[in-house]
């Protein structure tokens, strides 16, 4: 069980950081990497409407593909459930999700991941689990006359949404749910009422205050005695110390009911962003917390230059702290083992980061192609042949690999 409670005075770089992704997120529309252009324009997206018979009316999502997907058929991803899913907050979650995983920019901290951004039509009756008209010390706010169908709302991503995202897509069975203010109370819910839901929760700001601390109390009811919970938890809080002090007090409190929970699969943190309140937290809180859940993915390239051999653990490392089977990427290995062959000219470290390669992905004619690359840089002539000779079993008319096969007869 893994735990990280930080006071984050951020400053300066936090006020740069927070400017880099909002420039990201600006420029999310003119990313060519990010999304297909039809009749030159930017296509991020595609909206859906699914009629559901639990919730007795018709409901709206968008889907955003990262960039692989049609290039990669044999490839499955992780699904992120965005709540409050409108536009904005797509955009928001879809640009900082593909701003971390960039092959090109050589930054593998996520996978990929399939956005479903669910939008809203009634957010209170939806993200609350109790029907409550309490706010903090009031008992008469007439707009949560609608609350308490929590329930409903996640029986129909459970049994609706999910199904039909998954039978339209290649999915993988583990998905993230991502949920900010009376978002994050439905997460909180989910992971106390059904946390096999949900594999990965980034919890933003959660609404503490719902009846009278309501997640907080049942939080001690479920999580003192449930043992065998499988997640990874990040929990974000903004400062809001100057609305009331107690939102901090709760937080730190369920906090530290997850970190006393026994379960041997259960990951979680917490970040205290000091210098954002509750509308400004989700941005930095939505990067910290995408880091967090998927660390153990993350492949470093100075690292992996200086020693190939922390790739072999990479599966199992994966398997047993991402509850995901999983192999390191295809084709940000293969870039850096050409960092290590050209830039760094350590040819050696690159021979072991192709051979690696190619016993992960055995069918690939790139990966092949590059260890013969490699190869001939150190003059293993023979091994490169074999290299090109192994394409042509598996692609026999390839012109490269025959023209490769002749050059190096006569050498």
């Amino acid at each position: 069980m893994n735990s990280n409670l930080n006071r984050n005075s951020s400053g300066f770089l936090a006020n740069w950081f927070l400017g880099y992704i909002m420039v990201i997120i600006l420029l999310f529309g003119v990313n060519s990497s990010l999304a297909q252009s039809v009749n030159n324009q930017i296509v991020v997206g595609e909206r859906f409407t699914i009629e559901s018979k639990i919730l007795n009316e018709k409901r709206t999502y968008s889907v955003y593909l990262p960039a692989s997907y049609k290039n990669r058929p044999e490839q499955k991803y992780v699904v992120a459930y965005v709540l409050d899913g409108e536009r904005n907050k797509f955009l928001e979650v879809s640009g900082i999700a593909q701003s971390m995983h960039s092959v090109q920019d050589l930054k593998l901290q996520i996978p990929e991941l399939i956005i479903v951004s669910i939008e809203n039509i009634d957010r209170t009756r939806d993200f609350t689990p109790t029907n409550s008209t309490n706010y903090l010390d009031r008992e008469d706010i007439a707009a949560f006359k609608t609350s308490g169908g929590a329930a409903n709302f996640m029986a129909f991503i459970e049994n609706e949404l999910m199904p039909e995202i998954n039978s339209k897509y290649r999915t993988h069975d583990q998905d993230l749910i991502i949920g900010h203010s009376a978002g994050g109370l439905f997460a909180l819910h989910c992971l106390l009422e059904n946390p096999e839901l949900f594999t990965y929760y980034l919890i933003i700001d959660p609404s503490w205050f719902w009846d009278h601390n309501y997640i907080g109390k049942r939080g001690k009811e479920v999580l003192q005695q449930k043992t065998d919970l499988k997640a990874r938890v990040f929990i974000g809080l903004a400062n809001n110390l100057k609305d009331d002090k107690r939102h901090y007090q709760w937080g730190v409190e369920f906090f530290d009911l997850l970190q006393k929970n026994p379960s041997p699969y259960l990951w979680e943190a917490f970040k205290y962003f000091e210098d954002e309140k509750h509308l400004t937290v989700p941005i930095p809180a939505t990067y910290y917390g995408l880091r967090y859940l998927f660390q153990p993915y993350e492949i470093d390239l100075n690292e992996v230059t200086e020693n190939p051999s922390v790739l072999e653990e990479y599966r199992k490392k994966t398997s047993e702290e991402l509850l995901l089977e999983i192999k390191p990427d295809e084709w940000f290995v293969n870039r850096i083992g050409y960092v290590a062959l050209y830039d760094r000219q350590i040819p050696d470290a690159a021979i072991s980061i192709f051979e690696l390669n190619t016993r992960n992905y055995p069918n690939s004619l790139n990966v092949w192609d590059s260890l013969a690359d490699a190869f001939i840089v150190k003059g293993y002539y023979d091994k490169a042949k074999s290299c090109y000779e192994r394409i042509l079993e598996l692609s026999p008319t390839n012109s490269n690999a025959k023209k490769k096969l002749e050059e190096l007869k006569k050498m």
